[in-house]
Formats: C-alpha cells, structure tokens, sequence
C-alpha cells in the first residue's frame, strides 16, 4: 500500500511553493515533487488521480522521465497550472555539449572539495538546495 505523502502544511512555504511554480522556476522533476506536496499525495495517489501509469510519475520525479504532452497538462492542471512553451528564439541557448562539459566540470570540482575536506556533504546539499524567494528548503522525500 503507498504511504501517504506530507502535505505542506505552512502557508508562507506552500505560498512561496507555489508561487514559484506559477513563475516556472522549476524543472520538470521538482516542480512535480513539489504539486505533489502541494496536495499531499503520494505518487501513486497522483498516477491515479491523473489517469498516468505509476511508471510515467516515477520516471518524471527522478528526471528520467520524457512524459507526453498530456501527461505534463493533466499533471500541471492538479495545481490550476498551465503548461507553457518558450520561445527559443528569445533566449541563449547553451550549446549541450558546452553545457554537458560545464555541467561535468562543475561536478568534478565539488567532489574534489568534497574529497580534500574544503567542503562537507551538508555544506553540498545546502549548496545546491532549491531556493524560492531568498528562502531556502530542502523537499522532504516523497517516495
């Protein structure tokens, strides 16, 4: 049986949650995290409720995941959201091999502070922990 998932229960981070979602400030992975938290369900509880398969939210939440269009609206409607398109032309887009590579040296460079001691794990995590609106929040594990 799914375990029940915690829902945010303090309005000023559900505010900020949502918020932030409706800016987009999200990927795709967090953001689903994150409405799932929004209306305290579990991942199967979502699956169910949007008629997806438990695979499609699984595959999503772990960044895996290349859901369909519908999938992404049905998903996004659970939080009165609407999926929206960028126009690429109005932004610089990175280059993906440039990206992969800054994206691996990026990498390379916190494990070698991790190693050597300049940096701890909690530090890390800290790091690289979402931040909405000068806040800053870990999401609890909804697995």
């Amino acid at each position: 049986m799914a375990r029940r998932a915690k829902i945010v229960k303090d309005p000023d981070l559900a505010g900020a949650l949502r918020s932030a979602l409706e800016k987009g400030e999200f990927d795709l992975a967090p953001a689903v995290r994150v409405i799932r938290a929004l209306e305290g369900y579990s991942q199967q509880e979502l699956a169910e409720r949007v008629g997806v398969d438990l695979k499609v939210i699984k595959s999503i939440e772990s960044g895996m995941g290349n859901p369909s269009f519908a999938s992404l609206v049905k998903i996004a409607s659970m939080a009165k959201l609407r999926v929206g398109f960028v126009n690429s032309s109005s932004i610089d887009l990175m280059d993906p091999k440039a990206r992969s590579n800054e994206e691996r040296q990026n990498r390379l460079e916190e494990a070698k502070a991790l190693a050597s001691g300049k940096i701890s794990r909690k530090e890390l995590h800290k790091r690289n922990a979402l931040r909405v609106d000068e806040l800053s929040f870990e999401l609890p594990s909804f697995a």
